[in-house]
């Protein structure tokens, strides 16, 4: 990565002086900040690095440069909904998407090599001819839902989420209220929209319904995910027998598993999830070289290696030989 900065600063310095673009020399402070981050940031991030390498520049002249640095392609905009602007540094030649945490706004990168073929097949079925694209998914990371009660205040959900109504913790008034609306205790219902004026709208089936901040405080739910899956476990005859959650770099030739996470520095966890090694995928180890290093490993169909001291940062759980 070191040498992809390197050679991105001489490309900087080449295109902004053919272009005659003013100010070179705060330019390209600006860049070489932007490189150091290496990660989402915003104005006010590189704003804050530049401070900390005790370097004063104009908050416009930042924002104009980084406006430059998308058009010659050294950095790419994002903007989630109603977010910060961000930016990234761009790396020709490679995709990514993109899901942002709604809780604690956190954004993962992952490719997806099926996702990518699907799209351009669609295009193709409606003679489109697709020249670029992305793709953003808005929900709650793992983290947050660890930390998250199972059973919550209606209240206290996201727009978006399913849910199952586990019980009304309100007094008789209020119940008879609830029930005459058409909500009842086992409903799926989903959340429209929130926050408006401390109104939640709420769809149960073909219906939607408006509730104030304290009738929805006294409704509880339960992310009605954690109920299918804890139905589906209940109901299944058998499984195999698993190994606790393993280090990919643990694991042993004929076992797969699927990934829990995906961890280290910044620029190795990049290059991992651009691998197509995201948490949820199933994964294979095929074989260990004859010095134990690296990995053969089989990935969506994909075959790869890994140094062992990469797969170390990759979490496996469900572990398992594969079925031959």
């Amino acid at each position: 990565m070191n040498n992809t900065h390197e050679q991105e600063k001489k490309q900087f310095k080449r295109l902004f002086q053919q272009q005659g673009v003013d100010k070179l020399t705060s330019r390209f402070q600006i860049l070489e900040t932007f490189l150091k981050l290496e990660h989402h940031v915003t104005i006010k991030d590189i704003l804050a690095q530049l401070g900390q390498d005790k370097i004063e520049l104009d908050e416009g002249l930042v924002l104009n440069s980084m406006e430059l640095l998308c058009r010659f392609g050294f950095a790419s905009k994002i903007e989630f909904d109603d977010k910060e602007t961000q930016y990234e540094h761009r790396h020709l030649g490679l995709h990514h998407d993109h899901m942002v945490c709604i809780k604690c706004d956190s954004i993962l990168e992952f490719k997806d090599e099926e996702i990518e073929r699907q799209q351009f097949k669609v295009a193709n079925v409606y003679g489109f001819h697709m020249l670029q694209h992305k793709m953003e998914i808005y929900g709650i990371c793992s983290k947050c839902m660890e930390e998250r009660n199972i059973v919550l205040s209606l209240n206290k959900a996201r727009q978006g989420e399913k849910l199952i109504v586990k019980e009304l913790e309100a007094g008789k008034n209020m119940q008879l209220r609830i029930s005459s609306m058409g909500l009842k205790i086992g409903d799926t219902i989903e959340i429209v929209s929130a926050g408006l004026g401390g109104q939640m709208v709420i769809a149960t089936q073909a219906n939607r319904l408006v509730l104030g901040a304290g009738m929805a405080e006294k409704i509880r739910v339960q992310p009605f995910d954690q109920i299918k899956i804890s139905s589906q476990d209940r109901n299944k005859e058998s499984r195999d027998i698993l190994e606790p959650p393993l280090l990919l770099s643990q694991m042993k030739t004929g076992q797969e598993g699927i990934i829990r996470k995906v961890s280290g520095e910044s620029t190795l966890r990049r290059r991992l999830l651009e691998m197509g090694i995201n948490r949820g995928s199933a994964i294979y180890v095929e074989k260990y070289a004859p010095l134990k290093d690296p990995i053969e490993l089989v990935i969506k169909g994909y075959h790869i290696s890994l140094r062992v001291d990469e797969a170390a940062n990759i979490i496996v759980e469900n572990v398992k030989f594969k079925k031959r």
